[in-house]
């Protein structure tokens, strides 16, 4: 027989005859510590969990203390609206137009990077340098040693959802609300492609592979996309791949992983068409030049 407590927290297990009985507490990671608002970004590696909230903090928790709540990082004036860490910093960024630097040993505040006159909506590190991206159209790169903007990158007609770093740092795409991708040479500052109309509504989401040197784009038209880019051409569309906006799309050098706004998370073979890469084959032994189903790729 198997009995919970009134707050379900214990259970209580015996035998037909009731000789014998086990009694255990689920484990179950509870915290202390929590938003009081809505939770907008998070970030964990194999030691700390990061997340971001409306609330206007971000908390760190230990994963290997049972979530353990390390400190809530408090300086910013509005939402956190998204986060990065490496093993040196933590870095936030929020609708109060800042960016927050953290001692990730220490837990405390290192610096606020103010130079955006809009929301912050993106940032992503490469070594010492943070890409920032905003609702005043432009895009940043910060020296996170000096805190000093290294570069501006202008050119967007509206406000930017999204940026992303090629893995070697030489490049950054960026995109939002203006529906075009603009891809950027790090070091110059110049703009090395345009992708024009890229998507018919805001495009929320881009991934850079470096293997294969393609770029994933996902936008609230509900469309992902797939550009080279070395040439910035278009290579593969999947109109509609999603019921509702795309939200976040991942790749590799073979699949996508993506997110939207209907609680589905599709995984997609796009091979197809793309030199290189290798396409899984059928079930029945065919060559598998066709995508799978969109129902084959749900969870």
């Amino acid at each position: 027989m198997l009995l919970d407590d009134e707050l379900g927290e214990t259970h209580y297990a015996s035998s037909p005859d009731d000789d014998r009985m086990v009694v255990s507490t689920p484990d179950v990671a509870a915290f202390d510590v929590h938003h009081m608002a809505s939770i907008l970004c998070l970030q964990y590696d194999d030691e700390i969990l990061v997340t971001g909230s409306s609330d206007a903090t971000a908390i760190v928790y230990s994963i290997k203390n049972g979530y353990r709540p390390l400190r809530r990082l408090e300086h910013h004036s509005a939402a956190v609206l998204d986060l990065v860490f490496d093993d040196a910093h933590i870095v936030t960024c929020s609708k109060d137009t800042t960016i927050c630097v953290w001692d990730r040993a220490t837990l405390t505040l290192v610096r606020q990077l103010r130079g955006h006159a809009g929301p912050v909506n993106a940032v992503q590190m490469r070594g010492n340098t943070v890409v920032s991206c905003s609702g005043d159209f432009l895009v940043k790169l910060w020296n996170l040693d000096t805190g000093k903007t290294v570069r501006e990158f202008a050119g967007h007609t509206k406000g930017l959802a999204c940026s992303q770093f090629s893995e070697d740092g030489r490049y950054i795409a960026s995109a939002g609300n203006d529906k075009m991708i603009r891809v950027w040479d790090a070091h110059t500052g110049a703009c090395v492609h345009e992708m024009r109309a890229a998507h018919d509504n805001l495009v929320r989401s881009l991934h850079i592979d470096s293997v294969s040197g393609r770029l994933v784009s996902g936008s609230y038209d509900t469309d992902i996309k797939v550009w080279d880019m070395a040439s910035g051409r278009q290579l593969l569309d999947f109109p509609r791949w999603h019921a509702s906006w795309v939200l976040s799309a991942k790749s590799d050098y073979r699949r996508i992983v993506s997110t939207g706004q209907a609680p589905k998370i599709l995984v997609m073979d796009f091979g197809a068409g793309v030199d290189g890469v290798e396409m899984l084959e059928s079930s029945g032994g065919g060559q598998g030049d066709a995508l799978p189903s969109r129902d084959s790729g749900f969870f």
